[in-house]
């Protein structure tokens, strides 16, 4: 959620440095520390001046394809930054969450106008995010019905494929941090973007960060008691009362102590005008990254209303365009917010849906699962549809279809040797051949005689050999032995015209092999 404002203290301002030029990269070194035998006095590195902010509108993509260079170039750049860049900062707004069917917030569809309606509230639906809500009975009331709606929504709400997307990039430890300001915690659904409640003041940090804390958790006024969200409890114009303090009073009072007061629940959620318990440990985390250095920031779904937000993004996005490679990503269906504090802060300005951006980025899922297949839409030029893969795209001189009859056997075979770096073509399967039918079984042969008294049998002398044939095929050549001519002589058969059918004589075989120990038979079988 990118209402609640933030108290964040401004990290210090860096301390002047020294730039070794003998390296390839510049390495600071304190000036205390440097020696003035080169004679001239070093000055701190100026990053050099930066282009204008690359633009990039998704939605035109779903009209026509990729047509110019300058707009293949800033898309190259957004996937770039998904596919390749190692330490990643997130700062995400209620935007990532409308295609899990949670409203954001500032829209004309959004929270702050339906609520407004709904409630019959006087200025706008902003007065039930505010501290003031229980200092009125009707607002408290109002309140307790929002969160018992926004709950059951976020229960039937599951991951986005923009989800999935980070979870991806956690899993491959490319996420350096997601600053969520998000109060359904839909991402802590997911593992690999786990998150910790309440926040630690010392490292190791999870790695979402909730800026505006979330749904999941209630918390006591008094006690600081914390536990599972259950909307059931609010109810009506009175807070619930926390079940740990009503234990305590009954222990103090059977021993005879004075009582402390009962404590009212309330979920975990900051509200405007208040106090944030994690406010310490949120800015420790942000000067710990800004220590890394990473090497991009993309800024999704915030309209950047808050102050402290907006400082954490200010900061960022300075860290990174100070160094080699440095990207600055504003997704949004809005342009960036103006005014001098974000001026040039952002490289690329992606204008669409950022669930087309994942769709874009194409990254396999963190548990290896399958991401459901896009609805099917097809582009009719008088309205938008909300989502289309880049493959999707329609050329807008074909309206026809084309199709294309799948190639022949003889065409698949002629065009492999000419494609050799290409992959091999699926051709068709072929037929079957049916089935030869089986010859009679062939009768016992007699018991082998020993190896030895074979290989003196064909021991015998070159002058009394046959040759038996010649290979005919040089590529696949066969090797034929020699037949001494002394073996005994095989029985003549009888005539032809003496035999019945069934003993008519079957056609000569010969069993030819290299190894000069196997047998070789010569006759019918």
């Amino acid at each position: 959620m990118d209402q609640m404002d933030l108290c964040i203290a401004e990290a210090p301002p860096p301390k002047k440095q020294k730039i070794d030029h003998d390296t390839e990269n510049a390495v600071p070194v304190p000036m205390s520390q440097s020696s003035s035998s080169s004679g001239t006095s070093s000055q701190p590195r100026v990053p050099p001046p930066r282009k204008g902010p690359e633009t990039i509108d998704l939605r035109m993509l779903l009209s026509r394809p990729v047509a110019t260079k300058e707009q293949q170039k800033s898309l190259d750049t957004l996937l770039k930054v998904f596919r390749k860049k190692k330490k990643i900062v997130v700062v995400a707004g209620a935007g990532i969450s409308v295609g899990a069917g949670i409203p954001d917030f500032r829209s004309a569809g959004g929270l702050f106008s339906s609520l407004k309606s709904d409630h019959k509230l006087k200025s706008s639906g902003k007065e039930l995010f505010d501290a003031a809500v229980y200092r009125d009975k009707e607002l408290t009331s109002s309140f307790h019905d929002m969160v018992r709606n926004l709950d059951s929504m976020v229960k039937k709400a599951t991951p986005t494929a923009f989800h999935h997307l980070l979870a991806s990039l956690a899993q491959d430890d490319r996420l350096l941090r997601l600053y969520s300001q998000n109060v359904d915690c839909i991402e802590s659904q997911l593992p690999p973007l786990h998150t910790q409640v309440p926040l630690g003041s010392k490292g190791p940090w999870p790695k979402t960060i909730q800026l505006h804390g979330g749904l999941e958790k209630m918390v006591c006024s008094k006690c600081g008691w914390l536990g599972g969200f259950d909307a059931e409890l609010f109810r009506g114009q009175e807070p619930p009362d926390c079940s740990e303090c009503v234990e305590m009073e009954s222990v103090r009072g059977i021993a005879g102590k004075r009582s402390l007061g009962v404590g009212k629940l309330r979920p975990r959620i900051v509200l405007y005008n208040e106090y944030h318990p994690d406010s310490e440990a949120i800015g420790s985390v942000s000067k710990a990254d800004l220590k890394t250095r990473p090497d991009a920031i993309v800024v999704v779904g915030t309209s950047l209303k808050v102050p402290g937000i907006k400082r954490i993004v200010r900061e960022m996005c300075k860290s990174v365009q100070d160094i080699r490679g440095g990207i600055t990503v504003w997704i949004n269906e809005d342009e960036p917010p103006l005014g001098k504090e974000l001026e040039g802060a952002f490289d690329l300005i992606v204008k669409g849906d950022c669930e087309m951006v994942a769709a874009l980025a194409a990254l396999p899922r963190w548990d290896g699962s399958e991401p459901p297949p896009p609805p099917s839409q097809t582009y009719t030029g008088s309205c938008t549809p909300e989502f289309m893969e880049l493959s999707q795209f329609p050329e807008p001189s074909s309206q026809m279809e084309v199709q294309v009859p799948p190639p022949t056997i003889q065409t698949a075979v002629r065009a492999a040797p000419a494609t050799k770096k290409r992959k091999a073509e699926a051709k068709p399967k072929k037929e079957p051949a049916p089935k030869k039918p089986r010859a009679p079984r062939k009768p016992k042969a007699a018991p082998k005689e020993p190896k030895s008294t074979l290989n003196k049998a064909f021991k015998v002398g070159k002058n009394n050999a046959v040759e038996i044939g010649k290979a005919a095929n040089k590529k696949d050549e066969i090797h034929f032995e020699t037949v001494p001519t002394n073996l005994p002589a095989m029985p003549t058969p009888p005539p032809t015209d003496q035999l019945s059918p069934s003993q008519s004589p079957q056609p000569s075989t010969i069993h030819v092999r290299s190894d000069m120990a196997e047998f070789i038979h010569v006759g019918g079988e």
